[in-house]
């Protein structure tokens, strides 16, 4: 550890979803200040800060999966929800509810809320003929704001590029999704990239809360680079069933463990 003033903070309930954020953040506070100025992005033009909930998509219209959001893997039609249990090693077991509260031709928004009371969460989906894009990654389980006795620290994504999920998925081998990100803390900020490798595994039978599926295996390592140092890589296995999305996920990552599963799902 070093005297940086992001040290003894810690990550908030609403980060349980996926420990990606909260591992990263637990490694920013044992990391150096920068000692160069980060070089310019070469890639990637969306602006996206994690600080606040995502900027919404046009007005929602009355989509019906149709237009460039209609993903034969990822449901976007106006009140789909999902319910969801998992357990992260960190912070215990958690339920969720998400529902996609903005619908358009070309973006979506999916409004998470946690069961217990303990916080919601929004994320933000655009959607070109390629596919599919989370617009904020690293927040993907929360606002990815930390907070503890030392201060706060802040997740934002600068500018990314790339697909989280192709439009076909069946014929998609790999494919990758990369972010330029900073963290905020008392007077420190610290820069970092961070690279998805996404891979398709094939199907693969799933049994899960909600029922049994044929669910096509999404592998990803994600490889992040903090002031010019590789941290250790993370993995993250995800299934997606047709029409219903993801019936199962789970996460390793700067040695916390996560996984999740499907409890019910309903789609107008």
């Amino acid at each position: 550890m070093s005297g940086n003033p992001l040290r003894g903070i810690r990550v908030g309930r609403t980060s349980v979803a996926l420990p990606i954020v909260a591992g990263l953040i637990a490694v920013l506070a044992c990391s150096p200040g920068p000692s160069t100025p980060t070089p310019p992005l070469q890639v990637g033009t969306i602006t996206v800060s994690t600080a606040e909930s995502p900027t919404a998509p046009p007005p929602p219209s009355s989509s019906t999966g149709e237009g460039e959001c209609g993903h034969d893997y990822f449901p976007s039609d106006l009140g789909t929800t999902w319910e969801v249990a998992g357990t992260n090693s960190m912070l215990g077991d958690y339920q969720n509810s998400a529902t996609i509260t903005v619908s358009s031709d070309d973006g979506f928004i999916v409004t998470t809320e946690f069961i217990d009371g303990s916080g919601t969460f929004s994320l933000a989906y655009s959607c070109t003929d390629e596919g599919l894009t989370l617009l904020d990654p690293l927040g993907q389980s929360s606002s990815a704001v930390a907070t503890g006795p030392d201060g706060t620290a802040t997740m934002t994504t600068l500018a990314q590029s790339g697909l989280t999920l192709p439009a076909d998925l069946e014929g998609a081998s790999t494919w990758q999704q990369y972010v330029k990100w900073e963290a905020q803390g008392d007077g420190t900020v610290l820069h970092g990239d961070t690279t998805f490798n996404y891979a398709n595994r094939g199907q693969e039978n799933v049994v899960v809360p909600f029922g049994t599926f044929e669910a096509i295996r999404i592998d990803t390592e994600i490889l992040t680079i903090l002031e010019g140092k590789a941290l250790e890589p993370c993995q993250a296995r995800n299934w997606y069933a047709e029409d219903v999305g993801v019936v199962k996920a789970e996460t390793s990552c700067y040695g916390i463990e996560s996984s999740s599963m499907l409890v019910s799902f309903d789609s107008p």
